[in-house]
């Protein structure tokens, strides 16, 4: 049995957009199993005053910060802040820029958002995708307010297809809930005002798509028709409770035409 992960605040501090600072302070914390990071970005930071609130957010969540700031004033006042307070913080930027000048005795622009290496759109991308990962199958509950879209249905519904079809091709940020009969679905999901949908299906089919994925196991309630039809009942139910929340059955369809129905037809 795994141990449950360490949830650790990371605050990410930029003059520019911060998402190439959030990728690298990623790929460093991906290699601790035992730390789940929360990230929070905080980008085009231009005055003092910026700092002094996003430090003393830091210390009462005891977040860890990394920042990276072009800015020799602002890097100089964030290091005299953080002496001030109780806080774990680290320049991703200046230790760079100090040695590349010592080795080749340049004089660098100091102009923040110059670098285009990671195209921004495909930062953005990748965010999305991370997130509709993490946000599969109703993981990660605390954080369903950052979604663009939460989609809703009883298992073998194309929930999690359909979500990352979206995220690849729409660049939204996708989470999705199952529906079981006798769990209600967390408050948060009644209450967020963002868009919601709910999947429908006919009994025979997901009877049918049930029994594919059970083929070599024995026949259990979850392929059985009735058991199915109160899945469904209860979904309807459910549904009927989330103000605002669209029905769509995707009986048959494919997972281009349901995006292309939430979607409408791009239009989001």
């Amino acid at each position: 049995m795994s141990l449950p992960k360490k949830k650790v605040n990371v605050f990410i501090v930029s003059d520019a957009t911060g998402i190439t600072a959030e990728m690298v302070a990623g790929s460093a914390l991906a290699q601790f199993r035992q730390v789940e990071p929360i990230f929070k970005r905080f980008p085009n930071v231009k005055t003092e005053e910026q700092i002094k609130d996003i430090l003393e957010n830091a210390e009462k969540l005891e977040a860890f910060v990394i920042y990276s700031l072009v800015s020799q004033e602002l890097r100089r006042f964030f290091r005299t802040e953080k002496k001030k307070k109780n806080v774990r913080a680290m320049d991703l930027l200046g230790p760079l820029l100090r040695r590349m000048v010592k080795i080749w005795n340049v004089v660098p622009l100091l102009r923040p958002g110059i670098f285009k290496g990671i195209d921004e759109e495909s930062a953005r991308l990748a965010e999305s995708i991370n997130f509709t990962l993490k946000h599969d199958d109703g993981q990660r509950i605390e954080t369903l307010d950052k979604a663009d879209l939460i989609i809703l249905g009883i298992s073998r519904t194309s929930k999690t297809p359909t979500s990352l079809y979206i995220s690849c091709n729409y660049n939204l940020k996708v989470a999705n809930f199952p529906i079981i009969p006798g769990e209600q679905p967390p408050k948060t999901i009644f209450t967020l005002r963002l868009r919601k949908v709910g999947f429908t299906i006919s009994p025979a089919r997901a009877a049918f798509l049930r029994q594919e994925r059970l083929k070599y196991l024995e026949s259990t309630d979850y392929t059985d028709i009735e058991s199915i039809r109160r899945e469904l009942k209860y979904s309807q139910k459910i549904f009927r409770d989330i103000q605002g929340l669209k029905v769509l059955d995707v009986t048959n369809k494919s997972i281009e035409e349901i995006a292309t129905d939430i979607m409408g037809n791009g239009q989001y």
